[in-house]
């Protein structure tokens, strides 16, 4: 036993190694460090329609009908539209991920299918990429994937909702 103790303590001994950095700092220069701001409104709708539909917002016709005759045209802006209604609420976030999920949604959105995308690894970069003008670190990229792997309804379209989610996405 005593035997024991004495070469538990000579591995301990032997494994213990400090090291002394130098400070560095990290980010902003001192002084200049600032929280990340919020898009306003008018930056989120422009930046996703971009994004997601490669357009700008437009203005459209909506136009009222009965049997055949018109009763009503009122021109739409869909970017003032959106953006009343998101400043119109104490936290817009909330509608801003409504919105997202409706336009991946939409007709104009093409999403590959999960089963065609051979490399999720792949696909992860480039939405990284894409979206954020980076490349995911090893940890994002491990969790993004490991999620597509594991859960059958993670796929290209939950990537892309959670990337335009983030708090990297939403901020400026």
């Amino acid at each position: 036993m005593k035997r024991i103790a004495m070469v538990c303590a000579l591995a301990v001994s032997a494994c213990a190694t400090t090291y002394e950095y130098d400070p560095t700092a990290v980010g902003d220069p001192e002084g200049s460090a600032r929280a990340p701001r919020s898009k306003t409104s008018s930056q989120f709708v422009r930046g996703v329609y971009a994004d997601l539909l490669g357009r700008a917002p437009t203005t459209f016709d909506f136009t009222l009908k009965s049997n055949g005759a018109t009763l009503l045209t009122l021109p739409l802006d869909e970017q003032a539209q959106l953006i009343n209604v998101l400043d119109g609420l104490g936290d817009g976030l909330p509608l801003r991920n409504v919105l997202v999920s409706g336009l991946l949604r939409g007709s104009e959105v093409t999403l590959p299918a999960k089963g065609s995308v051979s490399d999720a690894r792949g696909y992860i970069r480039e939405q990284f990429t894409r979206l954020l003008g980076r490349e995911p670190n090893a940890y994002e990229l491990e969790g993004f994937a490991s999620a597509w792997d594991r859960d059958a309804a993670v796929g290209p379209r939950t990537i892309i909702r959670a990337i335009v989610g983030s708090r990297e996405y939403q901020s400026q």
